[in-house]
């Protein structure tokens, strides 16, 4: 019984050896034991064999509650004994494999694992924090030993259940029932086991094995070493990483998986060589997240205290990041949704590191919180280094965004696929000069070649104006002819802007490009899934919208897919709510939905899972429009080894020489600029030179053979 032990209040690893001093005296007196613990590892289960078959041995009954991160062997060891429950075979299997269990665990420690889930012995369940704390890992570390007389043993403490465990410096503290003082604690700790293993806990998710498959929420580990050792000194002292990965509970670390491609050391050394200043121009699916947090643990390594602020242009974007930044075991104060949800909890988080009382401080904020005095007043670039992380840093441009730049920030890094402003070069401009420019480029081309991103087929599809279009079509065209002949600076007159506007719009919002979408999603060879497709923000007319006259041409999309083509599908705007947005993707990812009919909210930033199929509407010039978008689609995903984009493009209406040489020039000078966007488009897909070839007889039209 446990009683009749005398346990010591307070262990420690210095002291002695807690499995042995500890855990397995306990065990062998047990009758039931449950763990809470944020790490586990089937090494622990080896040095406590003799406590765990004497537990075993005396009809004892197991509970663990543990995170998703596990090696990959010990959660193939968990599911196949999960499976074996209702599989005879794999029991009995298992049964043959381990006679003796104490002999089984020492030498055959994941099947004796398995075997002891298949009998009943022990089960595990894994934990997901949510709502409040949604982003973090389940770091918890307690436990209760119940003996046959219902006595109990609790035990709190830093100790984790894995062999390194036994070689920090770790300590626990004891708390037995039988004693008045402790006896309440020990009932607390056993009641907020219990809220946890039946999922009653509002801010974590209990997941049975079988369920953490299905959501995908495992972050397997390997034990290789996930990078070769580089030689030198200098700058490279940054990549000699330990050969044991660190345990999450060392604080900001990256995660055991994190695997340093020689092309993210190269960004990490230009960075560093421009003094922690510089943009890193990498394409969309690259690794920009993990590479900058990587790089500002290493800044914070170097640093008694650091503030790292991650500013972000969305929600969508924010939640992604804060989901990232716990692998690097950060729970950043996330600044958005509201003032109230943030400004006491970021004030309580400066104060220590002002001072001196705390070492890192992580911040994920949106443009717009960013921009508010509020939150601008709680930084302290002048009594903390401070590091600024801007993804798609490129927004950071606009003018009232530039005045919060603040030049006491000392580190200073820049994520953009597409750094440039459009059409904005004093923004662009002013935006490298505080960041320090662009100190590294990995093209979209070069992570195709890398294997970082999936290669793609092209399909531009043209599309005919309707009689009415092209009449509207021609009217803008003169209009336009007239103002911009011989004028040097057309870009100047608002009414030259506004006529190109309008004449955009008419094109984005083509009435024949419904009917094209339906003829090519019906002559695909399966069903569609797993698709985006990108309208405009235009109405179309009255012929393709139906009955609903004036209908947005995104209404109506979702009409004929979820209609006429019988397709699950959901608009995906700003209309929509953040938590309905990100149930859509997860949906998507599910193959609950067959596809989402975007405008501009999946351009940047969002993680968009193992989409295949894009459809493209309406387009802008803008290349950091069409390149923010290919990049969503290249993402790499298990089983996915292309995708296919369908590139609706108008074909303007014959000129039947109505118009005279002015009005051409003017007409070639647009057309040029949709033909860069499609070039770029053909120059890195698989059919480049045959999409590109669609186009032939238009480019000889306008005499534009040499794009």
């Amino acid at each position: 019984m446990l009683k009749e032990r005398n346990w010591a209040t307070t262990l420690t690893s210095s002291d002695g050896n807690m499995v042995r001093d500890f855990f397995v005296p306990a065990l062998e007196r047990s009758v039931r034991y449950d763990r809470g613990v944020g790490f586990f590892s089937s090494g622990w289960m080896r040095a406590a064999a003799a406590g765990m078959a004497a537990f075993a041995g005396r009809g004892g009954i197991a509970r663990w509650v543990t995170s998703p991160i596990l090696s990959e062997d010990d959660w193939q060891a968990l599911y196949s004994g999960d499976q074996a429950r209702s599989d005879p075979v794999l029991k009995d299997a298992l049964l043959r494999n381990v006679g003796d269990l104490a002999k089984g665990l020492e030498r055959d420690t994941l099947a004796a694992i398995s075997w002891m889930i298949a009998d009943g012995i022990i089960e595990f369940r894994l934990a997901l924090p949510r709502e409040r704390l949604a982003g973090g890992e389940f770091h918890d570390k307690f436990g209760i030993f119940t003996d046959e007389a219902g006595d109990r043993l609790t035990f709190n403490g830093s100790y984790n259940d894995s062999l390194q465990g036994l070689l920090n410096y770790e300590s626990i503290k004891v708390f037995p029932s039988w004693e008045p003082a402790f006896a309440s604690m020990v009932v607390a700790d056993a009641r907020r086991f219990e809220r946890l293993w039946n999922n009653e806990d509002p801010n974590v998710r209990i997941f049975l094995l079988p369920e953490a498959v299905k959501e995908a929420i495992l972050k397997l580990r390997t034990n290789e070493r996930p990078y070769e050792a580089p030689a030198g000194t200098g700058a490279e002292n940054l990549f000699q990483l330990e050969e044991d990965r660190p345990d999450p509970s060392r604080g900001f670390a990256p995660p055991p998986s994190f695997v340093v491609r020689d092309y993210q050391k190269a960004a990490m050394r230009a960075w560093l060589k421009a003094e922690g200043r510089g943009v890193l121009a990498m394409a969309t699916g690259s690794g920009k997240t993990v590479t900058s947090l990587f790089l500002a643990s290493k800044v914070a390594e170097k640093h008694d205290a650091l503030v790292v602020v991650v500013v972000v242009p969305y929600i969508n974007l924010a939640n992604q990041w804060v989901r990232e930044m716990a692998k690097f075991n950060l729970r950043p104060v996330c600044c958005f949704e509201g003032r109230a949800n943030w400004l006491d909890a970021l004030q309580a988080g400066m104060t220590p590191l002002v001072a001196g009382t705390e070492r890192l401080l992580s911040i994920v904020v949106t443009n717009r919180t960013f921009l508010s005095p509020e939150f601008q007043a709680l930084l302290r670039p002048d009594r903390v280094p401070h590091m600024l992380i801007a993804d798609e840093v490129h927004n950071l441009g606009a003018p009232q965004l530039q005045k919060r730049l603040d030049q006491r920030i000392q580190y200073r890094l820049g994520l953009s696929a597409t750094p440039k402003r459009h059409l904005d070069d004093d923004g662009t401009a002013s935006l490298l000069n505080y960041f320090g420019g662009v100190v590294f480029e990995f093209t979209l081309a070069e992570a195709i070649a890398a294997d970082m991103l999936c290669r793609y087929i092209y399909y531009p599809v043209l599309v005919d104006l309707t009689e009415s279009e092209g009449e509207q079509y021609w009217d803008l065209s003169e209009k336009i002819a007239r103002l911009a002949h011989g004028s040097e600076d057309e870009e100047m007159s608002p009414l030259f802007k506004m006529l190109l506007i309008q004449r955009a719009r008419l094109l984005a919002s083509a009435a024949n490009k419904l009917p094209a979408l339906g003829q090519t999603i019906r002559a695909l060879p399966d069903r569609l899934e797993r698709a985006i497709v990108y309208c405009g923000d235009g109405r179309v007319e009255s012929e393709a919208a139906g009955d609903a006259e004036n209908e947005r041409q995104i209404e109506a999309a979702v009409r004929l897919l979820g209609g006429t083509l019988g397709l699950r599908v959901r608009k995906f705007t700003c209309e929509e709510s953040t938590e309905d947005r990100e149930e859509m993707l997860i949906r998507l990812w599910d193959r609950q939905l067959d596809a989402v009919v975007a405008i501009r909210c999946l351009d940047e930033g969002i993680d968009v899972p193992d989409i295949r199929n894009a459809f493209i509407l309406a387009s802008s010039t803008n290349p950091r429009q069409f390149i923010q978008r290919r990049g969503r689609l290249l993402r790499k995903a298990p089983g996915k080894t292309r995708a296919h984009i369908w590139d609706f493009v108008v074909r303007p209406p014959d000129l039947g020489g109505r118009f005279d040489e002015a009005t051409f020039n003017t007409e070639r000078k647009l057309l040029k600029r949709e033909l860069e966007r499609i070039i770029d488009f053909c120059r890195t897909a698989e059919n480049g030179d045959a999409a590109l070839n669609q186009l032939l007889n238009l480019r000889k039209t306008y005499n534009l053979l040499s794009y």
